[in-house]
């Protein structure tokens, strides 16, 4: 039965088209943006929001995308509760206008710069700890995202007009039938809600169609190596040594590179992007994330231990 179900989940992430996502963070994007079967830091958020459960302490994000006349900015953080994995993600953007537009909207002033926020809320619950399932059957996550998105307009004056808002939803699961392998699932905008039709036809990094993303991902050599496919998206990290990670991976036809650093804690990602993922004559593209978990006292972790009894004698 398992072995049905996992050649079954391994067709669909092989042969379903995926479109590649925009919100990736320096960590995502080194791996070719293959991430939705892997999901296991505050990335997640962005991805497969059924993922955070991975993430056991409060845990927070800070990436930037530094492309020639854009700005890009992603802040998150993940943190447990008693309802389960809560997640909290912001996603601000600013593009230079590529699309065709209806100029009359505007009076005549020709718009240049597009900016776009989004709020994301995530829970996602560990069913395991829930209901009583056999080890033999795996680990199943499932996850929610609500997404408020808001837009506008920059013109030539300096001057910003509103380009719409609208609140989507995302549906996502994590299936870990091994502790080497783990299968993700994601429907992004659920609901399908379009921007304004003013800015329907621009080139931004928002999200604005329905899209399932399918991914698998597993470790090899003691987990000194992290594999990720989704879709055309293929990626891998090795961890050579403690606190060093090398990232590969090529993800519509572009290849990607990265490094990340860890102290303690305290995490540095960075990821190269060839030009041609861009278009346009735009220059290179650089990742940057910073990230803190910070790690469990010894004694908080010895008071939650059960006490026992003394059997020596007086």
């Amino acid at each position: 039965m398992n072995k049905t179900i996992l050649a079954s989940l391994l067709t669909l992430v092989l042969v379903f088209p995926v479109l590649a996502q925009a919100n990736l963070g320096a960590r995502p994007m080194g791996m070719g943006g293959a991430f939705a079967g892997l999901a296991d830091d505050v990335n997640a958020i962005y991805v497969n929001p059924a993922g955070i459960t991975s993430v056991k302490k409060e845990s927070v994000l800070v990436s930037t995308r530094l492309i020639e006349g854009r700005e890009y900015t992603m802040i998150g953080g993940v943190e447990k509760t008693p309802f389960g994995s809560l997640g909290i993600g912001y996603v601000g953007s600013t593009d230079p206008i590529t699309g065709s537009l209806d100029l009359t909207t505007w009076d005549g002033e020709s718009p240049v710069r597009y900016s776009s926020q989004t709020l994301y809320v995530s829970l996602a619950q560990d069913l395991n700890q829930q209901i009583r399932v056999p080890d033999n059957l795996g680990l199943l996550s499932l996850g929610v995202n609500v997404k408020f998105s808001s837009r506008k307009i920059g013109t030539t004056k300096g001057l910003s007009t509103d380009g719409g808002s609208n609140i989507d939803l995302d549906l996502a699961s994590v299936f870990k039938p091994t502790d080497y392998l783990s299968f993700g699932l994601a429907m992004k905008n659920f609901m399908n809600a379009q921007p304004s039709p003013a800015v329907a036809n621009l080139n931004t990094s928002d999200e604005k169609n329905s899209t399932l993303l399918a991914g698998i991902s597993g470790n090899l050599f003691e987990n000194a190596v992290t594999w990720s496919v989704e879709g055309r998206q293929v990626g891998c990290e090795w961890r050579p040594v403690d606190g060093l990670t090398l990232r590969a991976g090529r993800g519509n036809g572009n290849t990607t590179t990265g490094i990340g650093f860890n102290l303690n804690g305290f995490s540095v990602d960075y990821a190269y992007l060839n030009p041609t993922i861009v278009g346009n004559g735009a220059g290179p593209v650089h990742y940057w994330s910073v990230s803190i978990t910070p790690k469990t006292e010894s004694k908080a972790i010895a008071q939650n231990e059960p006490k026992k009894a003394s059997v020596l004698p007086e």
